[in-house]
């Protein structure tokens, strides 16, 4: 049997490894920036779906913290992009 949960945990994490592709082969900084944000949500759903296949809450609880660093740096990386258009 084909567990929901897990198919659509695997169809997200095809989608942020696509979107980390887009940010591989982006020109400009900004464009990096908006992959990486989207890139970030993506795997932050992902596991949010493993933890519900599985049941377990450690796994919410470590993808809590670590989104909320790859979002801090982000934000961090986007000040310093825009710092170079005074």
């Amino acid at each position: 049997m084909i567990d929901t949960w897990l198919v659509s945990a695997l169809v997200l994490g095809v989608l942020a490894l696509g979107v980390v592709l887009r940010s591989a082969l982006a020109r400009f900084p900004e464009d990096r920036l908006v992959a990486g944000t989207v890139a970030v949500a993506l795997v932050s759903m992902t596991a949010l779906t493993i933890s519900i296949a599985y049941g377990t809450l450690v796994i919410l609880d470590l993808v809590i913290i670590i989104s909320l660093i790859g979002f801090a740096l982000m934000i961090r990386a986007a000040k310093q992009v825009g710092a170079d258009r005074t």
